[in-house]
């Protein structure tokens, strides 16, 4: 399991964690300030004392369960609902006629749509993990790459001329727009590359 995902669970945990924990205090105190509300109250059947002391703490209870759980889950659902949609449109524009290809940060390949896969005749298995330099040529020297790069890194997003490299070795001339994508805190996350035929 990777760390980035241990550091995602562990950020989950600590509210869990805290709201059980309010929980818990906050239900042992309702129900020892029903008890002391009964104890002052004038003798009583057993069963209407159960009765009473249920319905108190439910009483209580109810608007605590509102704002800490129910009305947060609600709104978690909602988000994801959202997401889910937002994901639904995102990947129908990812299977679009032009070849896209997405790294990560470091530029490793995550992800090619089937254009892409098409045009250079990798299996997405091929193409996982791999740096985008497989497609190069050797028609560009350090310097183009360099120039790409800088600009990239600058003004997030690079756009020209290129040439790739398929599978069995041929190379062709193909016009591409890299674009960063970034977080909240502005830092990279991963990069888009958008070819055009």
């Amino acid at each position: 399991m990777s760390e980035k995902s241990l550091t995602s669970r562990n950020k989950f945990r600590l509210p869990v964690t805290r709201l059980l924990v309010i929980l818990t205090v906050t239900a042992f105190l309702e129900e020892l300030l029903v008890l002391f509300l009964l104890d002052m109250l004038p003798p009583m059947r057993k069963e209407a004392v159960f009765l009473l002391d249920a319905t108190l703490l439910a009483a209580l209870l109810f608007p605590l369960f509102y704002f800490l759980v129910y009305r947060p889950m609600s709104q978690a659902i909602a988000e994801l609902e959202e997401t889910e949609r937002h994901l639904r449109a995102v990947s129908a524009a990812f299977e679009s006629k032009e070849p896209i290809l997405i790294t990560d940060a470091e530029a490793n390949i995550l992800r090619a749509n089937k254009m892409f896969l098409k045009i250079s005749g990798y299996s997405h298995e091929e193409l996982i993990g791999k740096n985008p330099r497989i497609l190069k040529t050797g028609r560009y020297d350090a310097n183009y790459y360099r120039k790409m790069w800088e600009q990239l890194l600058t003004h997030g997003s690079w756009a020209g001329e290129t040439r790739i490299r398929d599978k069995v070795g041929n190379d062709f001339a193909i016009d591409m727009v890299i674009t960063a994508v970034k977080n909240d805190r502005q830092e990279t996350t991963h990069y888009v590359a958008i070819y055009n035929m």
